[in-house]
């Protein structure tokens, strides 16, 4: 028997939906059964292999949706977060010429990259604590795609960083070691995001900062004390 697309659509929607649900209740995906995440869907046991192969490639879709809902969008803020400050078509102005108007978009961009991100998490905190529970998790499928999605918005960052100047020059390697400890930490304070409300305005500048402290860290080590001093007077 055949089924139209928007019926396997759908399908496929409400199962990762009580994946989402059940996970959420400090389970991993290996902790419920088949029939347990077709009842919470409201589906059939027999409909879960139309849409999957298995948990594995159930949870591989739940982590390529968060990731095409947030990586653009994350590289387009960026983008408007730098031209606030120097609105596009302006000449480019370089570390060296204006170190202080630099280090502001910088932190501008920070700030930026958080405020949207912690909101991302605010809005899907249920993909989040899958994400996190995954990463040290069972399955070494899921925590490989994890680990795979930290590494792209590792290296999204490192490009737009390089792209829209927002550091002295660095060597490529030291700039994408950087971005990837940014990445994780980012994920990891994500679980603090959901579980510690009280504390979401703190928990923002602590990653505003840290992201400050890293980047301008890596900037000194690659020989910018002078550059990094001019910034800050």
């Amino acid at each position: 028997m055949s089924y139209p697309k928007s019926v396997l659509a759908e399908g496929k929607r409400l199962l990762m939906a009580a994946a989402l649900d059940l996970t959420a209740n400090t389970r991993s995906l290996d902790g419920f059964s088949l029939r347990e995440l077709a009842r919470n869907a409201g589906l059939n046991p027999n409909t879960f292999y139309r849409h999957f192969k298995g948990f594995d490639e159930l949870g591989l879709a739940i982590i390529e949706d968060m990731m095409s809902q947030i990586r653009q969008p994350l590289r387009d803020l960026r983008r408007e977060a730098a031209e606030s400050v120097v609105p596009p078509g302006s000449p480019p102005i370089s570390w060296q010429e204006n170190p202080r108007l630099n280090f502001v978009r910088s932190w501008q961009v920070s700030n930026a990259t958080v405020e949207l991100f912690f909101k991302f998490v605010e809005a899907n905190p249920k993909a989040f604590i899958l994400g996190v529970r995954e990463l040290h998790g069972s399955s070494p499928v899921l925590r490989k795609a994890l680990r795979k999605l930290m590494k792209d918005f590792a290296h999204d960052m490192a490009e737009d960083i390089e792209t829209l100047g927002l550091l002295p020059k660095l060597d490529p390697a030291s700039l994408l070691s950087v971005s990837e400890v940014i990445s994780r930490e980012l994920f990891q304070l994500s679980m603090d995001y959901i579980e510690e409300p009280e504390r979401r305005d703190e928990i923002c500048q602590q990653a505003g900062t840290s992201i400050v402290n890293l980047t301008m860290g890596s900037a000194m080590l690659g020989g910018h004390v002078k550059l990094l001093a001019d910034a800050l007077r």
